[in-house]
């Protein structure tokens, strides 16, 4: 399957030559729409979501930092005539794989969307082998929270803003939309790379993440079953103890009473699941 790219360049000259005459097939890439300014651009990356968008800086209406910034595709590249570091270092701090200065040359043109296209297929690719994978995501008890490495790249910071906003926002009802629109990305290209980093989908982690909260929490003896499940963003008190039942064994009144319990008798004390 072709990568879809999205071409949004003001002028009509610059815009046609690009969209007509790259060899698209040779970089698995084809050019699905084109637009002459950011707000249609923007509204273009929303309906059609691209994985490559190719854009100039400098257009009406909004500029493509401002397009950008409002919503990230999976890659994109600056084109622009203005040689100027901030907007450079702005790109960058979104994603942008690549930032050429017109009039364009070909070699450097066709050398960038080679390598964006080639990272974009490997990513596209792991992917598809994890979700096709007959491999169960790894038990509860094996649950590990994840750590961005220190010297991770732009998938790793995706991943670990993703996992901030989780860890911020648990408690709250919360989707991968919602991730997605707070880092800036689309859905699906937040989907694959937390997949890949974590071997979690979204809703596993904060699934465990918020059992494991739950766990901590009804170590205090003095809280009560519902009170918990709120805490931890469990509205629905059956199904947080449905949940709790699969993953943990048994229900949470019967896991704090048993902690209850071991603290009345220390000596016959056991180890709780490992976190």
């Amino acid at each position: 399957m072709n990568l879809k790219v999205l071409v949004v360049e003001d002028e009509e000259l610059v815009r046609n030559e690009i969209v007509l005459t790259t060899p698209w097939a040779r970089f698995s890439c084809e050019v699905i729409a084109s637009a002459d300014n950011g707000l249609v651009g923007e509204n273009l990356i929303r309906t059609l979501q691209p994985d490559i968008v190719i854009t100039d800086i400098r257009m009406p209406g909004q500029d493509g930092i401002e397009m950008l910034k409002k919503i990230t595709p999976p890659a994109a590249l600056i084109l622009t005539g203005h040689s100027d570091f901030n907007y450079a270092r702005q790109a960058l701090r979104l994603g942008v794989k690549d930032f050429i200065i017109k009039p364009v040359d070909d070699e450097e043109f066709y050398a960038a969307l080679d390598r964006v296209s080639k990272e974009l297929i490997a990513i596209n690719a792991d992917s598809q082998r994890i979700e096709t994978s007959s491999v169960a995501p790894p038990p509860y008890s094996s649950f590990r929270e994840y750590v961005k490495p220190e010297e991770g790249d732009k998938q790793d910071f995706y991943v670990g803003k993703a996992i901030e906003y989780i860890g911020e926002n648990y408690r709250n009802d919360i989707s991968l939309r919602d991730a997605a629109e707070k880092i800036g990305i689309t859905e699906s290209y937040l989907s694959r790379l937390f997949r890949i980093k974590t071997n979690y989908s979204f809703l596993e982690y904060l699934r465990f993440l918020r059992l494991k909260k739950a766990l901590e929490l009804l170590r205090d003896k003095g809280k009560r079953i519902n009170e918990i499940g709120r805490e931890t963003g469990f509205r629905d008190m059956s199904y947080f103890s449905r949940i709790f039942r699969k993953y943990i064994g048994v229900s949470p009144r019967v896991y704090q009473n048993g902690l209850k319990q071991k603290s009345a008798h220390p000596s016959k004390e056991k180890k709780s699941p490992v976190l």
